[in-house]
């Protein structure tokens, strides 16, 4: 006996065995048990996801002379036995795509008046029946809308954007859903068990419900495909990898995790390892966004969720050109890289000053002014470590810093009780959670009483996204647990609102505060070096002007 694939071999023959569509399936058997069976009824989804297997079974059902108690057909009756030798003259079935003329349709309704031969109905099935023209369409219509009473027209298709309204309006119309990975992944464990297919890892079998996209047909055809590269039915992320060409779960983990980190380094390792594999370069960037999207859905305290967001936004936004590029592999690698390095991008910007070089005069000339028994670099080594770069004092707060506090005397150690100590504090054990807070601002001045702590936190309309992601309940009891500690006082005494600044003209976040701080801190640090009293008789000594100063952000 030829193989039979395990689309064909596990096709429902049953309501309850057709998955993911239980609105459909609950409807046509509630129209058997009172029956009330209609004329025409319209099938619609994407292909693999049940439609004309559940026209079939329906079919069989309502011609079935002796229905079960779980309203399914018996398979016993005459009706049964005569439609599974799938050359029944009571149930036809044609291809709308094929059978799509005029004359087509024309014998098809040249026939309905004949009586079935066994069981009530005489079925019509048309499959992907947007495929018929407009005229055949039109010779349709007249039977559709008052067909005989022992007639049942069944349609299939997958656009039903493309049908007729006055076929439409004809019709009971049911729309068939994407079937989720957590019921392909369930799908796949019962064919497996029933077939003695083994994974090596659990994460394969939902890695093959992702790439089915909702399709059992499409998922079932994929496990076949590993099948056929694998060994004994034992399948391995080797040979789902090479038989499929995509990314393994461990290879994206750890394209994530470096992405993540920041390491360029890493992240071009994995990424090369994958096009040596031969995994094409889209594939990778589907397996990705998968589980940027899965990152997104549960979010850790191990990331920001804003992070998250931002890169899988950046990716799924500027892949569809890169796959069009004459270097898409390259392409994507820097786009990958850019994701790597976005800390980089958000919290650091080019501060070097640049000064005009005055014109040097022969340094010959004035070289009997540096003690003979020193090197021009000598002398500038020597005149260096003495410039101290002691810090200015702290600047004026910029607007809308609401640092101010009320405070009631209490029994406070010395603890630093503004919102700016709390953020420090904050930063200090969860960055992510502080990074969060940053991107918004006090609105009114933080008040800190005996028995109650009043805070009013405004964020702008681009830090929405962090607003929100604060108001989730879980997220704003942490947040609440964190002041309680911090301000030692009672979670029930704390009157914290987030709130979104309609007119921002005059808001800034604490993000920006802190990022405008460092950038006037740093400009002041590169004036306080050039007017130096030291480098400036240096300049003198070598008659020459300071180029430019590049001062470590770090310091």
């Amino acid at each position: 006996m030829s193989y039979l694939v395990l689309a064909r071999k596990w096709r429902p023959k049953k309501f309850q065995e057709v998955i993911g569509q239980t609105h459909v399936t609950k409807s046509l058997q509630n129209a058997i048990a009172k029956n009330k069976i209609g004329h025409a009824y319209m099938m619609v989804g994407t292909r693999g996801v049940g439609k004309t297997s559940l026209a079939r079974i329906f079919a069989k059902a309502i011609r079935c002379e002796n229905i079960t108690s779980d309203i399914n057909a018996c398979g016993e009756c005459r009706a049964c036995l005569d439609f599974d030798t799938e050359t029944s003259m009571n149930v036809i079935e044609i291809d709308g795509a094929s059978n799509n003329s005029v004359d087509n349709i024309r014998e098809l309704i040249g026939n309905v008046h004949y009586l079935p031969t066994s069981g009530r109905f005489k079925v019509y099935i048309i499959d992907e029946v947007h495929m018929l023209s407009t005229n055949a369409f039109n010779a349709l219509l007249k039977t559709l809308e008052e067909p005989p009473a022992h007639v049942v027209f069944i349609f299939a298709t997958t656009e039903g954007q493309k049908l007729l309204g006055t076929v439409l309006s004809r019709c009971q119309r049911f729309d068939f859903r994407n079937v989720s990975v957590e019921e392909l992944s369930e799908h796949i464990k019962i064919i497996s068990q029933a077939e003695g297919i083994k994974f090596e890892l659990p994460e394969l079998i939902t890695q093959l419900a992702t790439l089915g996209r909702g399709s059992v047909r499409d998922t079932l055809s994929l496990l076949d495909q590993v099948l056929t590269f694998s060994e004994d039915n034992y399948v391995t992320e080797l040979t789902l990898t090479t038989s499929l060409g995509v990314a393994g779960p461990k290879a994206i983990s750890s394209l994530i995790g470096s992405i993540l980190k920041g390491s360029t380094s890493e992240l071009s390792q994995v990424y090369l390892k994958l096009l040596s594999e031969n995994v094409p370069a889209k594939n990778i960037a589907s397996a990705l966004l998968d589980e940027m999207y899965s990152l997104v859905k549960t979010p850790s305290d191990d990331y920001s969720p804003a992070e998250i967001i931002w890169i899988f936004e950046t990716v799924a936004r500027e892949t569809p050109w890169i796959f069009n590029s004459i270097v898409a592999e390259k392409a994507f690698e820097v786009l990958l890289y850019k994701v790597t390095l976005r800390k980089t991008f958000f919290n650091k910007k080019i501060l070097g000053n640049e000064i005009s070089s005055t014109p040097a005069i022969d340094p010959v000339a004035l070289m009997p002014k540096v003690k003979a028994q020193e090197s021009v670099a000598e002398t500038l080594e020597k005149l260096m470590k003495e410039i101290s770069l002691e810090q200015k004092p702290e600047m004026q707060t910029l607007k809308p810093d609401v640092t101010e506090m009320v405070i009631t005397p209490t029994a406070y150690a010395n603890k630093d009780l503004s919102w700016e100590g709390f953020l420090n504090e904050l930063g200090s054990r969860s960055p992510a959670s502080a990074s969060n807070l940053e991107q918004g601002n006090l609105l009114t001045p933080l008040k800190l009483e005996s028995d109650r702590l009043t805070l009013e936190l405004g964020f702008s309309f681009a830090g929405q996204v962090f607003m929100d992601y604060l108001n989730e309940p879980e997220v704003f009891q942490k947040l609440l647990n964190n002041l309680s500690d911090y301000f030692e006082i009672e979670k029930s005494k704390i009157n914290l609102s987030l709130t979104q600044v309609t007119s921002a003209d005059d808001f800034v976040s604490q993000a920006d505060i802190r990022e405008k701080k460092a950038q006037v801190s740093m400009h002041d640090r590169v004036e306080e070096f050039k007017s130096n009293p030291l480098l400036k008789e240096a300049e003198k000594i070598f008659n020459s002007k300071v180029d430019k100063v590049i001062l470590d952000s770090k310091k």
